[in-house]
């Protein structure tokens, strides 16, 4: 009876993940444009890639902060920045940009939005991005 038990469990929680990798997130995005204009104007950029992709590139002054960490507890640096203005991003605007800002939204995030064309979009449109030395 404890082998089947733990079979269900087993199917449940692969059924779960697989519907959390397919859902689509309805959430507040801008362009490159309104992103560069928040930003210029004070808003926080906030990197949801992971450490590797970050250091490679990332917009000046970005917090990362990779989806993974993010799925598990709000860092106390961001929490404290509810109030402000944030533009969140991945590295095309699809792959985890979506999730993190829906996840902001869910803990009381007012002003969070997600780059639609993400770090791509952003080099693309020629802004700055930060490299590291060796990339």
């Amino acid at each position: 009876m404890a082998v089947i038990g733990l079979g269900l469990v087993g199917v449940v929680w692969v059924a779960t993940g697989q519907s959390s990798r397919s859902t689509r997130f309805s959430v507040p995005e801008v362009d490159v444009a309104k992103a560069k204009a928040l930003l210029d104007a004070g808003a926080l950029a906030v990197d949801v890639r992971g450490q590797d992709p970050f250091d490679y590139r990332h917009l000046p002054g970005a917090m990362l902060i990779p989806l993974v960490a993010l799925r598990t507890s709000i860092p106390l640096a961001l929490s404290q920045a509810k109030e402000r203005q944030i533009v969140v991003y991945c590295n095309d605007g699809h792959s985890s940009g979506p999730e993190a800002t829906d996840i902001l939204v869910r803990n009381g995030f007012k002003y969070v939005q997600n780059l639609k064309s993400g770090v791509e979009g952003w080099a693309s449109a020629g802004l700055p991005l930060v490299k590291a030395a060796n990339a």
